[in-house]
């Protein structure tokens, strides 16, 4: 696609902006409150829900992120022309915001070039021209706000692990260019951190259904099903991290970090509102290698428990699950016990 064909792209969704349309207001104020709601699950998450690394004697602290895409409408499926920039723009709503109005993704020659507007009606600066690698996912910091990553292939979704899991809201944007082959990924914090390089890495699940890092390791997974929806529970050698993909909400996330002895169980822990239906708190633990048979005893008793295996490594996995109309407190499991590699009865409190 030609720049001119790209410059009457932007004037005309301008120009369909004084338009009137028929709003429907419930589903407008329901696009409204998703991102609200990321930015409140994370400010609310050292106050209401412990994100943690457990070991026999106590348990230790993470992080909570949400992920959106904002596609342009020129990578569509209806679309039957050659992809060859993508554009994000800064909308109402997202959380957090675009530092620019737009920013242009385009490969020629086998280079992806940043370019970006500070406002609509500014000149283009480029912000980076980086060579394209077919073969693996490629970070480029940008500025202690953004940054950029190319991954081969088209994705479903992508999440991207930080140094500083406690830096506040961030948010993955990510768009397929269909001349190359590659998905390219914007990552905006929500205030500047201290340098460029703010961010490890990057995790995401191909179109098949499988799931990479950019750290080149095999992650462990395992789908757990509730009564209505699975979580794809997933570690992450290479990155040390241990997370799961909600369904429920198409793309979310809670993470910890997974750097401690293998003999640790990592549990990670939030408790989240729903604007309609309440509040939802999720436990997610990971048994030490050889352990089985998890008993796991919660603060809720209507709280819905399953049990799984991460493969290939064949660690057992547990989920809890709890839905309130208030505001829960303290953790929701209260006591695990399992029996440890060598046969022995192996109990904790959080």
């Amino acid at each position: 696609m030609s720049d001119l064909e790209e410059l009457l792209r932007t004037d005309l969704r301008d120009a369909a902006d004084t338009l009137p349309a028929d709003l429907d207001v419930d589903e407008l104020l329901d696009q409204g409150h998703r991102p609200r709601r990321a930015r409140t699950g994370r400010r609310s998450l050292a106050a209401v829900a412990a994100v943690v690394v457990v070991s026999l004697a106590g348990w230790a602290g993470l992080a909570h992120r949400t992920t959106t895409g904002v596609p342009d409408p020129a990578s569509t499926s209806t679309m039957v022309d050659t992809v060859s920039f993508f554009t994000f723009y800064s909308e109402p709503g997202n959380v957090p915001g675009l530092p620019y109005a737009t920013i242009t993704a385009r490969a020629t020659d086998g280079v992806l070039t940043l370019t970006a507007q500070k406002h609509k009606s500014d000149s283009r600066v480029q912000l980076a021209s980086v060579p394209l690698n077919p073969a693996v996912a490629t970070g480029t910091p940008i500025s202690p706000r953004l940054s950029l990553w190319v991954i081969p292939g088209q994705v479903d979704w992508v999440t991207v692990q930080t140094k500083d899991p406690s830096i506040g809201s961030y948010s993955p944007r990510h768009g397929f260019i269909s001349s190359v082959g590659m998905t390219v990924v914007i990552t905006d914090a929500e205030r500047e951190q201290k340098s460029k390089d703010w961010v490890d890495g990057v995790i995401w699940r191909a179109t098949d259904g499988t799931l990479h890092s950019s750290a080149g390791t095999i992650l462990d997974t395992a789908v757990l099903p509730l009564s209505d929806t699975s979580l794809t529970v997933y570690r992450d050698p290479g990155l040390k991290v241990v997370s799961f993909f909600d369904a429920t909400e198409g793309q979310g996330f809670t993470s910890t970090r997974d750097d401690r002895p293998a003999r640790v169980v990592v549990k990670t822990q939030i408790a989240r509102g729903s604007f309609a239906d309440g509040w939802e708190q999720f436990a997610v633990g990971i048994l030490p290698a050889g352990a089985h048979d998890p008993r796991v005893t919660t603060s809720a008793k209507n709280a819905e428990v399953v049990t799984g295996t991460l493969q290939p490594s064949g660690a057992v996995v547990f989920v809890a699950r709890n839905r309130s109309a208030t505001e829960p407190n303290g953790c929701l499991v209260t006591k695990v016990t399992y029996t440890d590699a060598d046969g022995q009865a192996r109990s904790y409190r959080p």
